[in-house]
């Protein structure tokens, strides 16, 4: 499949400028989930690895310590797929396709 034809198959709504407001609202997911991994490794002073480690060997309370766990464990992973989505929508804007892509 050529680009062209691989052009043709996004729904009529995406635009240069839907793919912008996109990157934008990427971007403050962004800055919200490192906010949330940010505020965890501030209240338990240590990475998630350490703190799922300890968790595994029996130390510290269960509540809240194991809930908090999964929430920052999802926060990374969620992180890490919006890098994903942000570097996508980088090479797709950078396409210079003129009004629809």
């Amino acid at each position: 499949m050529t680009l062209e034809n691989a052009l043709e198959t996004f729904p009529s709504g995406i635009s240069q400028s839907t793919l912008a407001q996109l990157q934008e609202e990427m971007q403050n997911r962004t800055t919200l989930l490192q906010g949330i991994i940010q505020r965890f490794a501030r209240h338990y002073a240590c990475d998630l690895d350490t703190l799922e480690s300890r968790l595994a060997r029996g130390e510290g309370p269960e509540h809240p310590d194991w809930e908090d766990s999964i929430e920052w464990r999802n926060a990374v992973e969620s992180l890490q797929q919006t890098h994903f989505m942000q570097s996508l929508l980088e090479w797709l804007l950078h396409l210079n396709v003129p009004s629809r892509i």
